[in-house]
């Protein structure tokens, strides 16, 4: 009897933290599946019939490299779905967008920013632009293929 209802705000904030992702209208068409860590999480059976982007995502799985991935990171200040993230590695060019962001307990935001696999591993990644505010990347729950 000690439970309460937690609103929607804590169940996007799980959601982030939880490294699940939410396809709303800013990021709809703009991923394949592998981007979002699905593969990862078992969202995807390569064994079972016909899907729409069947085509592109068992080419991707099986013959090519995935240079993009979702990384969970924490910002100290507010970001939304679709916000742009920028590294010096990309020449002035978005190197990733917020999936899913969710104000986060002790200030700040928590989101799932699909970016350069090269830029998160060698890199300092901004939001909005090379002087935006510092993403500070934390482990997933899960382990990446």
């Amino acid at each position: 009897k000690t439970a309460r209802p937690a609103g929607s705000a804590c169940w996007d904030w799980l959601h982030v933290r939880s490294g699940l992702p939410v396809i709303t209208p800013p990021t709809q068409e703009q991923f394949v599946l592998q981007m979002t860590n699905l593969d990862a999480l078992g969202g995807v059976s390569f064994k079972k019939g016909c899907y729409p982007g069947q085509e592109v995502v068992a080419r991707t799985q099986h013959i090519g490299k995935i240079k993009r991935r979702m990384f969970l990171a924490h910002v100290d200040t507010t970001a939304k779905a679709g916000d742009e993230v920028f590294s010096a590695e990309m020449a002035g060019q978005p190197s990733g967008m917020v999936m899913n962001a969710a104000a986060a307990a002790g200030g700040g935001y928590d989101v799932l920013v699909v970016m350069q696999i090269s830029s998160r591993e060698t890199q300092s990644v901004h939001l909005h632009s090379l002087e935006g505010a510092k993403l500070n990347f934390q482990e997933l729950p899960y382990t990446l293929p």
